[in-house]
């Protein structure tokens, strides 16, 4: 039986009579193919005829009647009760192969293909036992018509007897296809098409994206076999599968290029595949291409030949070497006519950076960078790179920062060049953070593969967590591992801290799921669990274990249980990884550690955090928890009579009491922010902790200053702790110098100043933060020199000090502008986005029309990032739509900017609600732009809603999205409502004390 109890018939008549081999196979494969009542022997005919018919009094024909309803109803309430007798992804008997965990895949309408048959096939995952050992793809993208054609030959192994196969195909027509056994001839029909193991039917089930081929014969268990498709299908403009970019060159010529991005479940676009992260096989390529361009592929060529002529075009055919066994979704190929520089690793493998010609001098910094990286992390692993080279290319329109592909890693512009004279300090540390997650990913992610989607983390949390360790190691003044806790686990712990989160192993099946899954959760929150397991384990311990890990299971899959059962034994058994790991990784959210001092006995409790307040009014449902949402903690600390002394007290899944020496007057707990919780103190100890603070910060490190703001202002948030405990706390700052602290704050003081700006205190807020930046902002003063995070700090804390309209800095900076303006005076790059701020708030039309020119005409794709940014902080609303009417043109905004431009525009007071209507008018045009298979959608609705703190804002945009399927980004909906919520309860509760404190503070 199908779920929900009622059994699916694949129906097939044959002269009324059951197929016998249809019978046959249905009995070994335990998909039914019956024929209506012909399986009893009946023939149908046989029912009408007149010596059939049965004659009978009233009298006895109603109680037959009303037995056979008695029957029919008691039958009936046995169904409804007993429920689906087994989870069967066919469209008939559960069969013996599927696994347990598979079954939640399985789809509950019966499915329907393209030909109006019955798909027989009824689950999202495909069955397990065919599995493809080689793909040798051929493939001809023809830039000019966009047209594709090509070729996929796949040598598949079955493990069990089966009449079937399952695959991958998404929008490809495909044209011819046959599977050989090796030993059978292949014969020609009269038609001209070869014939070899004879197919009997093949068929299509869009919504899942796959294809069933059914053979007339049995294919044999323990055999290999190989399929062969030919397809065609046209070049994606979206900016995913295989797809069409394009850049201007300096003689503003347009040039074209075909490029791929296949995560999570975009390589069946491309060509049929078993489009599954678990299929791991070797593939070969072959791309015919025009002599105009180069093709790269994951494997170097090997060799080039003369292919004939295509439309009047001599074309080029080339061959790649054979690949290592990896994962569909890391398949990349290029078509373009790129340049390259290149270098080689002290073990000889060859580090190229391709880019369009006139970009080349801005690759030379990624090049460097990936070499010494990928040296690195050789030694640091303990593994040989196992590819003979590894490309990293510039794509000019893609949709994420970057991607994996093994040996051909495709990154945004903006995430691999980067000009000295023309890129800020930000700008350039984010091209070195990118370079070193896609190549962590080399050995996390593509040498060892998650076992299936829900364990994504196991590739992104790693990549994330390693990025800072890479980083650090290469340019070790940056001080990486400080900005980590700012730039990872503090928005790991914001969005966990939602009622709408998820766990970090998440149940996903469908594609849209896949998407919703990229986010902070697998991204930040697994790199912060991961640098806590760092904290407790002991580095060497870590390290030791993840050579193992990688070593046991490389070409292979992993899952997240084979990585703590390693890293236990790596851990001799002494501390058991997987039980207290699985506390964190099985259950979404964190806890709150409540401290309270008695004299010398500390208690501290715990329990899960939430922002959400008065969960009992909002009718948010909590998800069951086996660990009944309690954690293994490790809980640091240091005190006031010992602040160089670190301690640590387990809390498992418990409470606990400790001991501290009687003279000590407070502890600060989570040191350096490393674990992932947060924690709040009795009323005495923050008062003693601020008063700590102000009297000499520097007691505490920068990750702990920066930690007790970020917890202070987020307890603030939940209702936790009163508006003026994070107030008082914040006064301290008048006198920090550091960067991580000081953008912790800036971080929450500006998500403060989008909830007031319809509030009583928004002008006060403003003096505050004038009263605040004002000395800090000073001492840094307008010379771009000093230490990376000093350059950072600088931007950072002058461009707010724009945007509150800090006089001084505005008066400066406007200067500076009107200088570059009318002078073409040089602004230095981590100034650019300061001036360019003042000049566009505070100028008009003509001070935003020479910075849009500016962004049109200029070949850094860093300074376009800016000047694209500080386009959306004009204080004229006329401007601002004539901006967000920009996204809808592709030639004036890409779509991979379209976001950041919405959300800087929504950032904006004078554009919130500009972007809202925005979005609301456009939602059709940007849907498909974007499609509702990728994350963007979610992103757009958080962008523009998450400065919302209005009932009727709240009641606008969940009424606009009531009945509307928003795809991937059903997830982010749900967040965004909520922190509106959030938002909207919050200004009521702050708003009069948070106005009483302000004022009292600024009349003294």
């Amino acid at each position: 039986m199908s779920e929900g109890g009622v059994r699916q018939w694949n129906i097939q008549f044959k002269n009324g009579h059951t197929n016998v081999r249809d019978e046959e196979r249905s009995a070994k494969t335990g998909c039914f193919l019956c024929v209506g009542d012909s399986q009893t022997g009946i023939h149908k005919r046989s029912v009408y005829e007149h010596n059939g018919v049965a004659v009978c009094s009233q009298k006895r024909a109603l109680c037959i009647a009303t037995v056979v309803l008695s029957i029919l109803f008691i039958i009936s309430l046995i169904i409804a009760y007993a429920g689906p007798q087994s989870d069967c992804p066919c469209a008939g008997e559960r069969p013996l192969f599927l696994d347990g965990n598979e079954t939640n895949g399985t789809r509950k309408a019966i499915p329907i293909a393209t030909n109006n048959e019955i798909f027989p096939w009824n689950n999202l995952r495909l069955p397990k036992f065919v599995r493809p050992i080689r793909y040798h793809i051929n493939i001809h993208p023809n830039l000019t018509t966009l047209d594709i054609k090509g070729q996929v030959t796949i040598d598949f192994h079955v493990s069990q007897d089966t009449y079937f196969m399952v695959l991958h195909s998404k929008n490809l027509t495909i044209t011819e296809k046959l599977v050989t056994d090796g030993k059978t001839t292949c014969q020609k029909d009269r038609l001209g098409n070869t014939t070899c193991l004879p197919i009997v039917r093949m068929l299509e089930y869009p919504p899942a994206q796959q294809i069933y081929i059914e053979m007339k014969d049995k294919l044999k268990r323990k055999t290999n076999y190989t399929l062969m498709l030919r397809f065609k299908s046209r070049l994606s403009r979206e900016l995913e599968g295989f797809y069409l970019s394009s850049y201007t060159t300096q003689d503003g010529e347009k040039k074209y290029l075909a490029t791929t991005h296949f995560e999570p479940t975009y390589a069946r676009t491309a060509f049929p595949c078993f489009d599954e992260p678990q299929f791991k096989a070797r593939f070969k390529m072959s791309i015919f291409r025009d002599r105009f361009h180069i093709s790269l592929f994951n494997m170097p060529i090997i060799n080039t030949e003369d292919a004939g002529f295509y439309m009047g075009t001599g074309l080029l055919r080339d061959d790649f070497q054979e690949s290592v066994e990896m994962s569909t979704y890391l398949v990349a190929f290029v078509v373009c006519d790129y340049q390259h520089i290149s270098a080689v690793t002290k073990k000889s493998i060859s580090v190229s950076v391709y880019a369009p010609p006139d970009l080349i001098p801005q690759a030379k910094f990624a090049l460097e960078t990936a070499t010494s990286m990928m040296d690195h992390y050789e030694e640091y692993f303990g593994i040989d790179y196992p590819l003979p080279k590894q490309d990293l290319i510039a794509i000019p329109d893609f949709g994420v920062g970057a991607m994996e592909n093994w040996g051909l890693i495709t990154y945004r512009e903006t995430s691999i060049l980067y000009d000295p004279n023309e890129t800020s300090a930000n700008a350039h540390q984010w091209v070195a953070v990118v370079v070193a997650h896609e190549l962590a990913h080399q050995w996390f992610g593509n040498l060892v593969t998650m076992q299936w989607w829900n364990d994504l983390w196991l590739n992104e949390g790693f990549a994330s967590f390693l990025e800072y360790f890479g980083v650090d190691h290469v340019m070790p003044g940056w001080n990486m591992m400080e900005q980590f806790v700012l730039d990872k686990t503090q928005p790991g712990l914001n969005l966990d801290a939602l009622s709408t989160s998820h766990p970090i192993s998440v149940a996903v099946y469908d594609p849209t799921e896949i998407e919703a899954i990229f986010d902070s959760i697998s991204y930040s929150k697994g790199a912060s669990l991961l640098y806590m397991l760092d904290k407790f384990l002991g580095q060497d311990t870590l390290r030791s274990g993840l050579n193992d890990y990688l070593n046991i299971h490389k070409f292979s899959n992993a899952d997240t249980k084979d990585l703590w059962d390693v890293l236990s034994k790596h851990a001799n058994q002494s501390i058991h990884v997987k039980t207290i790991m699985d506390t964190w990784t099985g259950q979404m959210g964190f806890p709150l550690v409540s401290i309270s001092k008695e004299g010398s006995t500390v208690t501290a409790t715990q329990n899960r955090f939430l922002l959400t307040p008065d969960p009992q009014n909002r009718n948010i449902s909590h998800p069951p928890s086996i660990y009944n949402y309690k954690w293994y903690i490790p809980l640091t600390f240091f005190t006031d009579t010992a602040p160089d002394v670190e301690e640590i007290v387990w809390m498992n899944m418990t409470d606990v009491r400790f001991e501290v020496d009687n003279e000590v007057e407070w502890l600060k707990a989570n040191v350096n922010q490393s674990g992932f919780y947060r924690v709040t103190y009795d009323d005495a100890t923050w008062n003693f902790i601020i008063a700590a603070l102000k009297r000499n910060h520097t007691i505490f490190s920068p990750p702990d200053r920066a930690s007790l703001l970020d917890d202070a202002f987020t307890l603030c948030r939940a209702g936790v702790l009163n508006v003026t405990t994070a107030l008082e706390l914040s006064l301290y700052l008048l006198k920090e110098r550091d960067y991580v602290p000081w953008a912790t704050a800036l971080e929450h003081f500006q998500a403060w100043s989008k909830y007031l700006s319809e509030a009583a205190p928004y002008r006060l807020f403003l003096q505050y933060m004038k009263h605040l930046l004002g000395p800090t902002a000073h001492s840094l003063g307008w010379n771009d020199t000093g230490t990376h995070l000093q350059k950072l700090m600088r931007s950072d804390i002058l461009a707010s000090a724009v945007l509150c309209d800090v006089e001084e800095t505005v008066k400066e900076a406007r200067h500076q502008f009107e200088e570059w303006m009318t002078k073409n005076i040089r602004i230095p790059p981590n100034l650019r986005e300061v001036v360019y701020s003042a000049g566009i708030k505070y100028g008009g039309v003509r001070e935003w029309q020479f910075c849009w020119a500016k962004y049109n005409n200029s070949r850094v794709p860093s300074e376009r990032k800016v000047l694209l940014r500080v386009l959306g902080v004009a204080s004229d609303p006329w401007i601002l739509q004539r901006y967000l009417l920009a996204t809808l043109e592709r030639d004036m905004v890409k779509p991979q900017d379209v976001k950041l431009v919405i959300a800087t525009v929504a950032s904006n007071p004078e554009g919130r609600l500009l972007a809202w209507r925005h979005l609301r008018a456009h939602w059709n045009s940007l849907q498909a732009l974007f499609g509702n298979g990728t994350f963007t959608m979610g992103s757009l609705i958080s962008a523009v809603t998450a400065h919302f703190a209005a009932d009727y804002d709240y009641k606008e945009v969940s009424e606009f999205f009531k009945d509307m399927n928003v795809g991937s980004g059903s997830r982010a909906l749900e967040q965004s409502l909520e922190t509106v919520q959030l938002n909207i309860h919050w200004v009521r509760r702050n708003e009069e004390p948070l106005f009483q404190w302000l004022t009292n503070y600024l009349s003294r």
